[in-house]
């Protein structure tokens, strides 16, 4: 990778693939954890020593953002991985990016958010541009067997006015500014278990599945731009996708949501 801004300079890992849907997502976090690795021997290096300051042993950056984006698919398009094996890459990728944190001592004073970067698919009685987000750190709620579920209604504008919190940074405006912020998510006692990795859908050998050459959609795929982020037109990729989910059930028609439901609604 090729630094496009002057920002980034000595900011990012030229290492670190960049979007292609054809190179696992086990790989990235290969790169990630061996970078990772590092910072982490050395805090634990120092730890012993007279002058151990935890705000700079290791000297991780107080900010990373990392990409995982084999969760886009590439469609039914012969010899691609499957879209239920680039999810399931996906989701094992980000296990074993939490699975290293919260065995680090980084744990202690680290938050992992997680979400999709275009909410758009997964039609159904809801807007399909809600999404998922996760927000992993010592202070979660709730537990791995019973997970807490945040019921306000978010925007990725909360999110990025909490990131901006818990790194002391100033709001970039009035929308970050006035966006309330995730605190329900950091309401635990501060003692949250580590995690493991499920590595289920690696033993299975079902994040190693390929798209065969005559599958439903596979000549549409192929004609698909899958080259860079978000160049795929989105409402055939979207259908081919519930078609290889869902067989000959039609499609829900999309619903659409301006404001967030009041107390006094019910859905």
């Amino acid at each position: 990778m090729v630094a496009t801004k002057r920002e980034l300079r000595n900011h990012f890992d030229p290492e670190y693939p960049d979007f292609n849907t054809e190179y696992p997502d086990q790989l990235r976090v290969d790169q990630f954890l061996n970078e990772f690795e590092q910072f982490v021997r050395v805090r634990r290096e120092l730890a012993g020593k007279a002058s151990f300051s935890p705000a700079r042993a290791g000297e991780l950056p107080a900010f990373v953002l990392l990409y995982l984006p084999d969760d886009h698919t590439a469609g039914t398009r012969p010899g691609s991985p499957r879209p239920a094996a680039s999810v399931a890459d996906n989701d094992l990728a980000l296990g074993r990016i939490v699975e290293a944190v919260s065995h680090s001592p980084y744990w202690e004073d680290t938050a992992i958010f997680a979400l999709e970067d275009d909410a758009q698919d997964g039609a159904d009685h809801v807007d399909a541009h809600r999404s998922i987000a996760l927000v992993i750190s010592k202070y979660s709620p709730g537990s791995s067997e019973q997970p807490f579920v945040a019921h306000q209604f978010y925007t990725t504008v909360n999110m990025i006015h909490t990131m901006e919190v818990l790194l002391g940074l100033p709001p970039m405006n009035q929308n970050d500014a006035f966006a309330p912020l995730m605190g329900p998510l950091f309401s635990g006692a501060g003692n949250q278990a580590p995690f493991a990795a499920d590595w289920r859908n690696r033993n299975n050998g079902l994040i190693y599945q390929m798209n065969p050459p005559q599958g439903p959609g596979a000549e549409a795929s192929s004609k698909l731009d899958f080259s860079r982020p978000d160049a795929a037109q989105a409402s055939l990729l979207n259908a081919i996708l519930w078609r290889d989910r869902k067989g000959d059930l039609p499609i829900p028609r999309p619903q659409h949501g301006v404001v967030p439901p009041n107390s006094r609604q019910e859905h």
